[in-house]
């Protein structure tokens, strides 16, 4: 993933520097593993095998993340992380390593203020992705559906998808989690995406693909919707606006709770790329931010892997600066 190091690696070259890591596990085999998978991207400055002797080494190591194993003897992830919080200063950000992707344990991870959470078995895959999250202050998550443990009131965040029929699973598991939770939820995709979303709902108990469909759950076309607010080739803010105002009423009509929040997964950058207009991807984006930030809105924006190419290099570092979330669909 090409653009997701430059943009890590532009992050700290003004510091004249590689990111530095320091990694916490109970099994030394572990540590060597992560140690030469991470050397090419980042300084490893240091290891501990538990929780209290990592206390100590990271003060002198002077990291700028911790990879943190959550479940070791004695001193366990969540302790060691409370620890560095009273004893570390400055306060490096943790991103937590497990086996573990029970939703309790990954709530429990960021409400002990971690900035990240890496299955152990996608760690090639994932962890200097989450490393690199951390660093610039937003989170990462494991799944689409551990994303929901992040959103509390709302927020922005984007998840990388290869279009396959896994990446479709996981919607699914995001929608049926917000449905639960009772939110008021919106789908913005092409047909097939919806039609695929609509027949795993179904199997999940969630009658939206009918003609009456489900009170909270909307559906819209990604090429209907751009078309509705989109001005010769640039997105009109008014306009823009006011279909945020309208899908703040059926927020307000159909979801429950207090207050009802609505959860939206969106995947509008096809067509625009398509078109060669990367403007206007982030411009959506940012007037996005703006405008539903006092909002009960979560928003999921879905990037396919096949945005990202060297046709447009700025893309990644581009769509990361307007997303305080992110997670890759398990086919990526």
């Amino acid at each position: 993933m090409t653009a997701r190091r430059r943009l890590a690696r532009s992050t700290q070259a003004e510091a004249g520097r590689r990111p530095r890591v320091f990694l916490v596990d109970d099994h030394r085999q572990v540590l060597d593993t992560l140690s030469s998978m991470l050397a090419r991207e980042f300084d490893v400055v240091g290891v501990a095998t538990d929780g209290r002797q990592a206390i100590d080494a990271a003060r002198h190591a002077n990291p700028d993340v911790i990879v943190l194993d959550v479940e070791m003897p004695g001193f366990d992830g969540f302790q060691t992380l409370r620890a560095f919080e009273r004893e570390l200063s400055p306060k490096p950000p943790v991103v937590f390593l497990s086996m573990h992707n029970a939703e309790d344990i990954i709530g429990e991870a960021f409400k002990c203020g971690g900035r990240g959470y890496v299955l152990k078995a996608r760690a090639g895959r994932d962890l200097p992705s989450a490393i690199d999250q951390a660093i610039l202050g937003r989170m990462f998550a494991p799944s689409l559906p551990s994303l929901f443990t992040l959103a509390n009131g709302g927020g922005h965040a984007v998840q990388l998808h290869g279009d396959s029929e896994s990446f479709l699973d996981g919607v699914a598991g995001f929608f049926d989690r917000a449905l639960r939770h009772g939110d008021a939820t919106c789908v913005i995709d092409n047909e097939g995406i919806r039609e695929g979303l609509a027949r795993r709902l179904q199997v999940r108990g969630w009658n939206v693909g009918s003609s009456a469909g489900h009170p909270r759950y909307r559906v819209v076309d990604a090429v209907d919707a751009l078309g509705s607010f989109m001005r010769n080739g640039r997105p009109d803010t008014v306009r823009l606006a006011e279909i945020i105002a309208e899908l703040d009423q059926y927020r307000l009509a159909a979801g429950e709770g207090s207050p009802p929040r609505l959860t939206i997964f969106g995947d509008l950058v096809v067509p625009l790329i398509a078109d060669g207009n990367i403007g206007a991807v982030i411009e959506i984006e940012q007037l996005w931010t703006r405008l539903t930030q006092s909002l009960p809105f979560f928003t999921v924006c879905g990037y396919p892997m096949s945005c990202f190419h060297r046709d447009v290099p700025s893309l990644w570092s581009d769509v990361c600066d307007e997303h305080r979330m992110m997670t890759h669909a398990s086919d990526v």
